[in-house]
Formats: C-alpha cells, structure tokens, sequence
C-alpha cells in the first residue's frame, strides 16, 4: 500500500520533465533540443506518459488519435491503442503514398511540410493530435 500513495502524490509533470534530456545546438546552434528518448526508455515513466494521456481522453468522444512525425507516432499509436481507436499519421513531405493534403510550417530552424491521407479522417471526427514537445508550435498549428 505504501509504493501506491508514493505513486499517487507524484508530480508527474515534474517527474516525467526530469526523463527529457536536452542537448544544446542540435541539429544547429542555438536550438536547444528536447530528447525523450531517456523518458520512453525507463518503462515506468513511459507507462506514466501513456496513463497521462489515456485518462485524459477515456471519457471523451475520441474517433482518432493522429501522431506527428515521428515521436508523435511513439506516443500516438500506444494512446490509440490504450484508448481502442484509429491512428493517423502525420508524416513529413514525400513519405506517404497515397493522395495527400500538406501543410507547410516553420521550425526554429527552417521550414517543413507535414502530409497526411485526405481519406485519413473525416468531417465532424474527432481527433487528437499529439507530438512530444511543444518548441514552437509550428508543427501542431500545421
């Protein structure tokens, strides 16, 4: 009983901060990387990560959950899973191979395109979109 109340009283966000890893001037000077690889590896947190995620949408009308390239994709399809609905991935430009809707963003540093199916989801589908971190925004808002 007492590993579950020390469970319970966890700071998640805080907890699960600690597994990201940052790695200064990556992939160019001044951008300070975000690495979740270190959090996805430890089974704990990435079990918290996924039950974050989960309780949050279990009582929402969710008909898909849609993933960006390509930690999205980590993140999403479990969520998916864990929450019995579709996946949709949103991919960078070119990888797809089917018809296509793109959408072009700027990164820190650069600019992207992201792609996915026009027959990936329709109108009035709920979706959840999930990527693993927030730098700019650019990526989400796409």
């Amino acid at each position: 009983m007492r590993a579950m109340e020390t469970i319970s009283n966890l700071d998640y966000p805080s907890y699960l901060k600690d597994w990201i890893r940052t790695v200064p001037d990556w992939p160019s000077p001044g951008v300070m990387f975000r690495d979740i690889t270190p959090l996805l590896q430890n089974p704990k947190t990435f079990r918290i990560l996924i039950d974050i995620y989960v309780h949050r949408y279990m009582q929402e009308k969710v008909d898909l959950i849609a993933g960006l390239d390509a930690r999205g994709f980590i993140i999403g399809s479990v969520v998916a899973h864990e929450l019995n609905v579709g996946f949709v991935p949103i991919r960078k430009k070119g990888k797809l191979p089917f018809t296509t809707i793109q959408e072009e963003y700027e990164l820190e540093y650069g600019n992207a395109t992201v792609e996915m199916h026009t027959d990936a989801c329709k109108p009035g589908d709920c979706v959840v979109l999930i990527d693993d971190l927030i730098a700019t925004g650019g990526t989400m808002m796409a």
